[in-house]
Parts: structure tokens; C-alpha cells; sequence
């Protein structure tokens, strides 16, 4: 579950009406990592986040499994079993309604440190495009 919390954070930050409109009239030669790392270390935008995940989380917990059982017997070719059309995935697992708990810790951690990670990569481009050129020199010779 962890593994897809990091991306589907990363994606509902940046795909959101909200970071659009909370987006700086920037110039064109603004720095695109240096403004992810700033959104993803904002701490409003991280609890905003994690409670939107938090929320989605405990909704996905009580849908039913039964038609998503039969989506993918029907997808792979195959009966599907016969499954408890009352059954949800917080009725199969009952631990499982600790998910959401972990993932408004987890989300604003994850934010953080895919803020700094950015921030350091913008701080890296000055030194990529330079090795880029050198390799692109490099080429031409070879050539």
C-alpha cells in the first residue's frame, strides 16, 4: 500500500484545480522543481493532501469486492468466483482500517522528502547541462 501512496500523492497534488489556481503567475523561466519542492514542503498542502488520501483510503476499504471480482474474471477471460456481494475489504482484512491512519503520517513524510529531493535536483541542472554538453562534444568528435 505504501508504494502507491508516494505517487498518488505526487499526482493529486499536481493534477488538482487547486494547484493550478495556488500556482504564481510565473515566468516562463521559472524553475519547475524549485516550485514542486516548494509545494510538496508547504505543510497545508501536505495535511490537505494526507486527508484527501486518508478519505479515499477508508472509501476504498468499505467498496464492495464483488463487481471487482467479476471485472477481472471477465478481463482475463473467466468465470468469476461467487463472492459475498456484502464483502468489502475492511470486512476480509479488519486491520486493514488502520491503512488510513498510517497514511496521514506517512503522506506529509513523503511530501517533505520528495520536496527536498526536487530541491536538489534543481541544484544538480546547472552541473547536468554541463556534463550533457560535454557528452554532446564528445559524440561529435567521435562521429
Amino acid at each position: 500500500m505504501r508504494h502507491l501512496i508516494l505517487p498518488a500523492a505526487a499526482l493529486a497534488v499536481f493534477s488538482s484545480p487547486a494547484a493550478a489556481q495556488d500556482a504564481p503567475d510565473a515566468a516562463p523561466e521559472a524553475a519547475p522543481l524549485a516550485d514542486m519542492a516548494e509545494q510538496m514542503r508547504d505543510p497545508e498542502r501536505q495535511r490537505d493532501m494526507a486527508l484527501m488520501l486518508q478519505a479515499m483510503t477508508e472509501v476504498l476499504l468499505d467498496m464492495p469486492i464483488a463487481p471487482l471480482a467479476e471485472a477481472a474474471a471477465e478481463m482475463a477471460g473467466e468465470q468469476a468466483e461467487k463472492v459475498d456481494p456484502d464483502l468489502t475489504l475492511r470486512k476480509l482484512a479488519p486491520d486493514a482500517g488502520r491503512v488510513s491512519d498510517g497514511v496521514a503520517v506517512v503522506v506529509p513524510r513523503a511530501m517533505q522528502a520528495m520536496g527536498a529531493m526536487a530541491e536538489g535536483a534543481e541544484e544538480m541542472k546547472p552541473a547536468l547541462r554541463s556534463m550533457m554538453a560535454r557528452m554532446r562534444d564528445i559524440m561529435e568528435r567521435a562521429d
